[in-house]
């Protein structure tokens, strides 16, 4: 009787185990990608794979295989063999699948792969060897059993919020409007892709809203000029957050109940701090990583015409969660298969300039006036040239490609912990003309950004019969140089000449005591004018008229010539030239200050020097 009964105790665990390797087996061959199994379907299999596998390891597996090891080595008892093999091979199965949901398998780790193939190989051999111990009589109570258990998983876990529509932005996800919730906070994305989270967190496409002054002062001006509900027409582009959550104005940064002071502010620090403390229902507002990563389509003409898609994808098992625990295990869960979220997130539109212009081009709402051209730029500049790859060059190959020493030097590395060692990771420095705003946060933005600029222009001096001839070419930049917001970026031409004592005879493009610059500048600009012809100055949104347009196309040179008086002058002559820039005038810069006291001045960054010396 007793004997009956350890028989009959020792069949129903073995039958425990033969249903446990069973719906292992098929829930961890449904997760092929070859059978294209529902993604809702398939995150709830993987949660039961890898939780089920945890349980039935601690209270089936674990004991099975000690038993059958000391039965087998010990008692040296042959039935125990099999229980041995299968034992041993269930270890490294285990194991592997351990490696593979804690640390992941994410292209760059040789000791991935191999756990990756251990498991796959292992599995099926453990199948193998499960169906060649079956008997067939045993079969009918273990084949219920697995059949209730499979049919578990195809019950729908992930639930997802309703949306609605928004007008100027397009959204895939049939939707009207988003709520806070489905915007992912870009701090979550830091785990994994801590130095790209790192550069852009201190750039100026992250700090485009409420840390950047200049764009909060002409946002509240042109609410106050043109109504409030112009303001959409800024935040399409600048807060799709919060155009997309019916937000009817960007929001000033608080810290408590004090505004908060992100001019300065590095690394993230206060959106690291409020989702910590708030998770996704405080919504992130600026230019998220989610506001580029989930664009799907993107049309050239500009002022925000892309569409978003933030519900619309596969979402793994606790990937929204906002607890602890559920955000490290829903770290685990793409980790362990990171395919799915690279392609959620990663898409070929993204080498697309046009995936650019759809903000980097700008017109008027009411007029259709081009603003900014910078995609219509570079499209008739010889950087455009499809035909020929050694000259073909799109936006990110200059302002997504690290520099050093002045020179482009793709950076080779990972742009994820554990990925794949890549040759040219596209730095989310966000490189530009805005130097100084992420200067004033980190020096290494600042600096990637001035050596772009450096790049852009060489200059060429004569002087003949009194005159100086100035060439500028533009030899980087494959748009105009200014592009942007050209009517407001300052480049000018900085001129001195001295005779053999040293004394200066000549003159031009220098500051004056307020910071303005004299009127005699050469300056390469646009000159917004309105319907009378007068400049609109700060109110660009009223031009109608192009006074005037001295920018510098890509591969053109621009010659200024200068009349010098040189009679009675002492030879030699030495002539100085620089090319210099800053980001914003002073009387813009004045105008700000006075709602953000605490902002800098722009330095004046030297782009270019020549100096070279005329005899009589």
């Amino acid at each position: 009787m007793v004997i009956s009964m350890i028989s009959k105790k020792t069949h129903d665990k073995t039958v425990g185990i033969k249903i446990f390797l069973f719906l292992m087996f098929i829930t961890g061959i449904l997760q092929f990608e070859i059978l294209a199994m529902p993604w809702q379907y398939l995150t709830t299999m993987r949660a039961v794979h890898t939780f089920g596998s945890i349980v039935f390891a601690i209270i089936l597996i674990i004991p099975f295989v000690t038993s059958h090891t000391y039965e087998f080595f010990i008692l040296k008892k042959k039935h125990s063999r099999d229980g041995f093999i299968s034992g041993f091979w269930l270890f490294f199965v285990f194991l592997s699948g351990f490696y593979l949901f804690l640390v992941g398998n994410r292209g760059g780790d040789m000791f991935g792969v191999t756990m990756y193939y251990i498991h796959i190989v292992g599995s099926l051999f453990l199948f193998v060897f499960l169906v060649y111990h079956i008997k067939k009589a045993r079969m009918k109570l273990e084949k219920i059993a697995i059949f209730i258990l499979f049919s578990f998983t195809l019950i729908n876990p992930i639930p997802s919020y309703s949306q609605t529509n928004l007008t100027n932005i397009q959204y895939g996800d049939n939707v009207k409007r988003y709520h806070s919730e489905d915007w992912t906070n870009s701090s979550k994305c830091k785990s994994c892709h801590k130095d790209i989270f790192n550069q852009w967190a201190d750039s100026n496409h992250k700090n485009v809203t409420a840390a950047n002054p200049y764009y909060m002062a002409l946002e509240a001006l042109a609410a106050e000029d043109m109504g409030n509900d112009f303001r959409k027409w800024c935040m399409g582009c600048h807060n799709p957050s919060a155009m997309s959550t019916k937000k009817s104005k960007t929001s000033h940064g608080m810290d408590g109940n004090f505004l908060s002071n992100e001019m300065f502010e590095q690394g993230g620090k206060r959106l690291l701090k409020e989702f910590k403390k708030h998770g996704n229902f405080q919504l992130e507002e600026g230019i998220s990583c989610v506001a580029c990563h989930r664009i799907t389509k993107t049309l050239s003409k500009g002022n925000s015409s892309y569409t978003l898609e933030l519900t619309n994808r596969k979402k793994y098992a606790f990937e929204d969660s906002t607890s602890s625990a559920g955000e490290w295990l829903g770290e685990k869960f793409i980790n362990s298969k990171p395919n799915i979220h690279k392609k959620s997130y990663s898409k070929a539109l993204y080498k697309d300039p046009k995936y650019c212009a759809s903000c980097h081009n700008e017109f008027l709402p009411s007029t259709g006036k081009k603003v900014v051209s910078t995609y219509d730029e570079w499209e008739k500049s010889p950087y455009n040239n499809e035909k020929d790859p050694s000259r073909h060059k799109t936006c990110i190959d200059c302002h997504m490609t690290y520099l050093k020493n002045g020179k482009f030097s793709p950076l080779i590395g990972r742009s994820t912990q554990g990925g794949e060692i890549k040759k040219d990771i596209k730095v989310h420095y966000f490189t530009g003309a805005n130097h100084f705003l992420s200067g004033l946060k980190n020096k290494v933005n600042e600096d990637q950004s001035i050596q772009l600029l450096r790049t852009s222009a060489k200059l060429d001096v004569s002087m003949e019969n009194g005159k100086l001839e100035v060439g500028v070419k533009n030899v980087g930049a494959g748009h105009h140089l200014p592009t942007g917001v050209s009517d407001f970026r300052e480049l000018w031409l900085d001129i001195s000449i001295k005779d053999k004592n040293g004394k200066i005879i000549f003159q031009s493009g220098k500051l004056k005591k307020d910071g303005n610059l004299r009127e005699d500048a050469r300056i390469f600009k646009k000159v917004f004018g309105d319907k009378n012809g007068k400049p609109v100055g700060l109110l660009f949104w009223r031009y109608e008229k192009l006074l005037s347009d001295t920018r510098i196309p890509a591969g053109k040179r621009r010659i200024e010539i200068y009349d010098v008086l040189l009679k009675d002058a002492a030879y030699p002559l030495k002539v100085m030239v620089k090319l210099n820039f800053r980001v914003y005038p002073q009387w813009v810069t004045t105008g700000v200050q006075k709602l953000y006291p605490q902002l800098p001045n722009p330095p004046v960054i030297e782009l270019n020097k020549i100096v070279k010396t005329f005899n009589k």
